[in-house]
């Protein structure tokens, strides 16, 4: 199955990317977002036939960064804050010598340890795309929305490939994501 993802070329500070205008709106967790976030390809066709649906409009753009930037990173400091929570209560429980399912504790931290690495990721996509560090500076920033660009994409079983090969990001987001998943009615 071959498609057209609409991604909006966007203006910060000088210097022009590109957000996947589509799936934005479709992903399970937030934090996911930022790896659909571009450098702007000049390459792409500002046209496209029997494209996907943009739903993510030039006037939503702006809040709609602004926002996922304030939401990411306030979910940053909670997954690490749930993170040592749960170390901090685990090794209490071990050090004074009650039981208490090693394997069990492992998997729970090496769960919570990939939520608060794919949160921090993304906060340190949004800080440098946005050149901010933290909400209090969200108001000095300006974000332009430009025009669209067109996005060629083919599903091949559980791969998703563009015109140079495989697609890494979308790929993963097939496997890990139920939103984007759901999107291709897979």
């Amino acid at each position: 199955m071959m498609l057209y993802v609409p991604y909006l070329v966007f203006e910060v500070n000088g210097k022009e990317y590109m957000i996947d205008a589509y799936f934005s709106k479709k992903l399970e967790k937030i934090e996911r977002v930022s790896a659909l976030i571009k450098p702007i390809d000049r390459d792409l066709p500002k046209t496209a036939k029997n494209h996907l649906p943009i739903l993510l409009k030039e006037n939503e753009l702006e809040e709609f960064l602004k926002k996922l930037f304030v939401e990411v990173y306030e979910q940053s400091g909670e997954r690490l804050n749930a993170r040592l929570k749960h170390m901090r209560r685990w090794n209490i429980f071990r050090f004074i010598g009650i039981p208490v399912g090693f394997l069990r504790h492992i998997k729970r931290e090496e769960d919570l340890a990939k939520e608060n690495r794919e949160t921090m990721l993304s906060l340190a996509i949004l800080r440098k795309i946005l050149d901010i560090k933290n909400p209090e500076d969200i108001n000095s920033i300006k974000i332009t929305a430009k025009y669209y660009l067109y996005y060629k994409i083919e599903i091949k079983g559980n791969q998703i490939f563009n015109e140079k090969g495989k697609d890494i990001i979308y790929t993963q987001l097939l496997e890990i994501d139920n939103g984007f998943k759901k999107s291709f009615n897979i």
